[in-house]
């Protein structure tokens, strides 16, 4: 590692646009860039400090580079090659959720999207453009219920939201705990296996897991089939959770009543994408945690760790240190 020395911070990838701006200000002694994609093996070889965002950072990417720590804007490490990264002896560092305000973020943007499509916000634009006054009736977020799938800080800090609005809270989970259950208030609790049955009885099925193989197309038509047709779903985690094909079909079919979405499979998602064009679907850009307060919380968190960095010490929150400690 470099002492003192002025780093190439690459910012993998054009997404999340005040990313980079927000750590040029806290770092100014650092030359900050962002790339396309498709630059990114040309461009990693020569950096010091990778940060994924969205994009795939593999090995190819390592081999015989500068790279001297991969650090993730936020939690999500999934498009990181964590064994190559073990294997060049290089840090992958995230922000954990609770060491920023991530999760109320998120949190937020949930109630939002439930809002939206209760409320049926595209057809309330339809209105005002056509001079309509009193119309669409919409529905309360008070007296419904939801299905929260995952159940860490997101999903924690959206039950307290949801039951401040008068709504019976649900859970699925992998590990039972009776006494955060309890404090929560929570209605009922399962794990995957009961998916199908538990969201037969709720108005929304919101999804805050993280993205495994065991997650990977969990939300797909067997789940839309079981929901009753006034239901929605909700999707802030990550875009493959949800089996997109098997949406559309739900919901030309009006088995469920409508969806939610901040994430897609696919990032930035194509603009033909036909979800995008649904009345029934309200979508956003992946912006559940893109408020200031979130960010400027993890641009200093990152600019914490680039002066550790600097100083030739493993910065806070590296996920793969038991390996790097035994090299």
């Amino acid at each position: 590692m470099v002492k003192d020395l002025m780093m190439k911070i690459l910012f993998c990838g054009k997404t999340f646009l005040s990313a980079p701006d927000l750590l040029r200000k806290l770092l100014p002694q650092h030359d900050i860039l962002s790339c396309k994609v498709e630059k990114l093996p040309e461009l990693a070889r020569y950096s010091d400090v990778l940060v994924p965002l969205m994009a795939r950072v593999d090995r190819s990417m390592m081999v015989e580079s500068a790279v001297k720590l991969i650090q993730q804007w936020g939690v999500g490490l999934e498009g990181v090659d964590i064994q190559a990264a073990n294997e060049f002896g290089i840090p992958v560092c995230n922000i954990p959720g609770d060491t920023t305000p991530n999760a109320e973020s998120t949190a937020e943007h949930a109630i939002f999207l439930m809002m939206g499509v209760s409320r049926k916000i595209h057809e309330c634009r339809k209105s005002l453009q056509e001079g309509i006054v009193g119309h669409p009736m919409g529905e309360t977020l008070f007296g419904k219920s939801g299905l929260i799938v995952g159940f860490g800080k997101i999903g924690r800090a959206l039950t307290k939201r949801m039951r401040s609005l008068g709504m019976e809270v649900d859970v699925i989970r992998r590990t039972p705990d009776k006494r955060l259950e309890s404090e929560m208030c929570l209605r009922k609790v399962g794990d995957t296996s009961d998916l199908l049955e538990m969201a037969q009885e709720v108005d929304f099925v919101i999804s805050t897991v993280v993205l495994n193989s065991g997650t990977y197309n969990l939300f797909d038509i067997r789940l839309f089939n079981s929901m009753r047709g006034t239901a929605f779903v909700i999707n802030v985690s990550r875009g493959p959770v949800v089996n997109e094909d098997d949406l559309v079909k739900a919901l030309n079919e009006d088995v469920i009543a409508g969806a939610g979405l901040d994430v897609f499979t696919t990032e930035p998602v194509d603009p033909s994408h036909p979800l995008l064009s649904m009345e029934n679907v309200f979508a956003t850009p992946h912006i559940g945690g893109v408020t200031r307060q979130n960010y400027e919380a993890i641009g200093q968190k990152i600019q914490e760790n680039i002066l550790i960095l600097s100083r030739g010490e493993i910065p806070n929150h590296c996920v793969n240190l038991e390996s790097l400690q035994g090299k």
